[in-house]
Formats: structure tokens, sequence, C-alpha cells
């Protein structure tokens, strides 16, 4: 068991090392090669229009100015807009992880207080924190996110730059969704331990409070919530990619139209890389078998919510309570 947890948790480090490389070799491509838009390039002589492959290098034409010619060198591919897919996603992981952050911390919270009310004895905070937990439970995440994200925002997409009050919403949308599992687990650690002859022996000697809390309960309590964080982090991923496909996401966007028949939908590009939003025109890439725009940020968020999952497995035999 032990050289099983080493060698998943080695795993997902690596996974996760290597995702942060990325990142940082990625993040240093010029701003200019994911926001500025091309019209076409040329591989060699030969003309080609944007998405551009992998591992090519192509001299690029503006689309407001024809006569303004560069070279770059596609590593992953560009976009619909002939930006550079392996800039924009290295771009895009740093509002994603904060938002990933923001919204698992949100989580977390939401379900200690939820787990010591369950575990508290009181019948109206038990009550209460299970029978909320029961009809979230009973919802589907994905469509009850979308309701607090409309209730807030009004829409699915908006072609504005994200606020606060978007940011908020998204945290509240994701982190309501989540917190049952967490509420649960602690409230069993809780129950656990109270019935324990050590937990009856620390009250016998006036341990209570914070300080039978921080002596008993937390050393049980803390590994379990280090593989929940985990098990979180990888949801809270795909969750934001779902969001994405479904045309709700963080930033702004600008529509890329392909000449003036405007009955074909057109691209949107991102104004601010998010990777939930490059998953957006999924639909309008794969039926035209344009895969790699598709691929790289679907790679991306798979390979780290499956870093985050296996680690999370690697440690959650580890922390089962004694027999």
């Amino acid at each position: 068991m032990k050289l099983r947890s080493r060698i998943l948790v080695f795993a997902g480090t690596l996974i996760l090392v290597v995702l942060a490389a990325g990142v940082v070799i990625g993040a240093r491509i010029p701003d200019f090669w994911a926001t500025h838009v091309w019209a076409g390039g040329f591989i060699g002589r030969t003309p080609v229009l944007p998405p551009f492959p992998a591992f090519t290098n192509v001299e690029v034409f503006s689309l407001d100015d024809p006569n303004f010619h560069s070279t770059h060198y596609y590593l992953l591919g560009s976009d619909a807009g002939g930006r550079d897919l392996f800039a924009l996603v290295a771009k895009g992981s740093l509002p994603s992880v904060s938002l990933v952050a923001l919204a698992v911390a949100a989580r977390m919270l939401i379900g200690l207080v939820a787990g010591f009310a369950i575990a508290s004895g009181a019948t109206v905070f038990r009550t209460a924190a299970r029978a909320a937990g029961g009809w979230i439970a009973g919802f589907p995440y994905l469509a009850l996110a979308v309701l607090v994200i409309q209730a807030f925002t009004g829409g699915p997409n908006t072609p504005q730059e994200p606020g606060f009050g978007r940011t908020l919403a998204f945290v509240i949308a994701i982190s309501v969704v989540g917190w049952r599992d967490i509420a649960e687990v602690v409230a069993g650690r809780i129950e656990w331990v109270q019935t324990q002859p050590f937990a009856m022996g620390a009250h016998a000697v006036g341990s209570t409070g914070f300080d039978f809390f921080r002596r008993h309960v937390w050393p049980y309590l803390r590994p379990a919530l280090v593989v929940e964080l985990s098990f979180q982090a990888a949801a809270v991923l795909v969750l934001l990619a779902e969001l994405g496909f479904l045309q709700y996401y963080l930033g702004g966007y600008t529509v890329l139209n392909e000449g003036d028949v405007s009955f074909v939908p057109g691209f949107t590009l991102t104004n601010s890389p998010e990777l939930g939003q490059l998953l957006s025109t999924v639909r309008l890439y794969v039926l035209r078998n344009q895969f790699f725009p598709v691929l790289v940020p679907a790679v991306a968020i798979a390979l780290a919510a499956l870093a985050f999952e296996i680690i999370g497995r690697a440690f959650r035999g580890r922390t089962d309570l004694p027999a």
C-alpha cells in the first residue's frame, strides 16, 4: 500500500511539475502572440488560413493591415485567430488557477461550517445542514451552477471584460455545489473522535473547546481535509471545463466572422484567456475537423485534474480511521 501510494504521489507531482514548467515557458511568449489576430500566413510558399498546425514556422500577415508581416513558430498550433495556443493556454492557466483556488477555499469553508453543525448535536443545525446537503446532492451540479451564474449575471457570456460581480458569481456557483462531501467527512471524523475512550478521558481531565479540538480532533481531521482538497481541485477544474463548453466563462470575447455571411456562426476569441473559455468553441472546431485548438486546452485541464485526483487517491487509504 505504501509503495502504491508513493508511486501515485510521484506520478501526480510529476504531472503538475511538467504542467507548471509549460506554464512558465508559455507565459514568457510575448503577449502580442496571444492577442493579435492574423488573417492568414505562408508555410514555405503555401498559403494557409488559421488555425495554423502545430510544429510549423508561419509567416503571418495581419487582419488589420495585410502589409504587416511577421514570422512565428507555432509549437502547439494556433486558434482560429492565428494566436499561439501555447501562449493562450499558459496565460489562461493563471486566472483559472486563481478561480479554482477561490472556489475550493469557499467549498472547504462551507463544508467545515456545515460539518461542525452536523456534529454539534444540536437538532436544528444538524437537520438544516443535512437537509441542505440532501437537496443539493439531488440536483445536477452543472445545472445548479448554471442557474446561480445566470441569476448573478443574467446571461451565459458577455463581450465585456470580467468584473468583480462575474468572478463572485462563479465562486458562489462552484462552491455551493460541492461542499456536501466535505461536510460529511468533517462530521464523520468529529463524531468518531467523540466516541473514543481517549476523548472521554480528555473530557474527564477538563480538556474542552479549542484545546480539545487541537489535541484530539485536528490530528484525525487534517489528513482527511488534505485528501478532500485534492479531490475538490480536480472536480472544480472539470466543472470549469463543462461551464466553458456551455458558454459560461469569465473572460470577454471578440467575435471573428468569416466574410459577411451573418448566418454562419463565428468563432469567439478570448480577450483575456481562461482555460474554460478556450473550450467554448469546441463544436465549431470539431465540425471543421480542426482538433488541435480543442485538444491543447482540453488535455491541459484533463492532466491537471488527473494529477490532483491520483494524489488524492494516494493519500486516501493512508487516512482511513483505525478499526
